[in-house]
């Protein structure tokens, strides 16, 4: 196999494997659960979609549209245009959703991180 194939093996295993996920404390279900946001490795086709908003604010927001996803792995903001993303949400929340998506810190590397601390 050459590198190339080792490359795209890769991403189709990653696409298809368990989901980054984090918890979002400020938003609840109507049941007071915490909501869970999902995502999946960045390709580069989300990335051109993402480089296509010309502020900081804008490629925050649509990293979030583009990203989130439920636990069934649907994106959780593709009906909503993401000047309602700029406008309507709490934009704290969604820089830090983003942060995690782009650093790759779901859940999962939190808890590394605090067994490393531990050590």
């Amino acid at each position: 196999m050459d590198i190339a194939d080792i490359g795209r093996n890769h991403l189709a295993d990653a696409l298809s494997g368990q989901m980054a996920h984090a918890t979002v404390d400020e938003w609840l279900t109507e049941d007071g659960q915490k909501v869970e946001i999902y995502w999946r490795p960045l390709t580069g086709v989300e990335q051109k979609k993402i480089d296509s908003f010309s502020s900081n604010v804008g490629k925050i927001c649509a990293t979030v549209k583009y990203r989130a996803r439920d636990e069934k792995g649907r994106l959780v903001f593709a009906d909503l245009p993401v000047e309602s993303l700029e406008n309507d949400f709490d934009f704290q929340v969604l820089q830090a959703l983003a942060f995690m998506m782009v650093a790759g810190m779901g859940h999962d590397a939190v808890d590394k991180i605090g067994e490393f601390e531990k050590e």
